[in-house]
């Protein structure tokens, strides 16, 4: 497993880019092919046509969310691998950034990197930037 941060600065309000990191349809729009949210509390990510299932365990609005990822039961695993997303706002330069802290068996930080920098270019275009 590996822990890969970056981060991106992005001329948009938090107000704005969280529902992207949040509601099913906008993350539909940027992050996964569809996302299905079951219950209220597991969100279905599919990815390459194949189910990934995550529940969220730290949020707060406008600056922060969790998403850990279970095993293929849908029952929590120890040590699970997880993606989160902070929102920062500077505001001495009224910026902010989203940083990304992907927990993941991708091990090659390149290819970690290309993706995320691809995936956050989608978001920007979603959100007008």
């Amino acid at each position: 497993m590996l822990k890969y941060t970056q981060e991106f600065e992005l001329n948009i309000s938090p107000k704005i880019i969280f529902p992207y990191l949040l509601n099913p349809k906008n993350l539909e729009e940027w992050f996964a092919q569809k996302v299905i949210l079951e219950d209220n509390k597991i969100y279905n990510f599919f990815w390459d046509n194949a189910e990934h299932f995550a529940t969220v365990t730290h949020i707060r609005t406008n600056h922060h969310i969790k998403y850990e990822f279970l095993d293929n039961n849908r029952k929590e695993q120890e040590n699970p691998p997880y993606i989160e997303f902070r929102i920062q706002l500077s505001e001495l330069t009224n910026t902010s950034f989203l940083r990304v802290i992907d927990y993941s068996e991708m091990t090659n930080e390149k290819e970690l990197k290309e993706l995320w920098e691809s995936l956050v270019a989608e978001l920007c275009d979603c959100v007008g930037l």
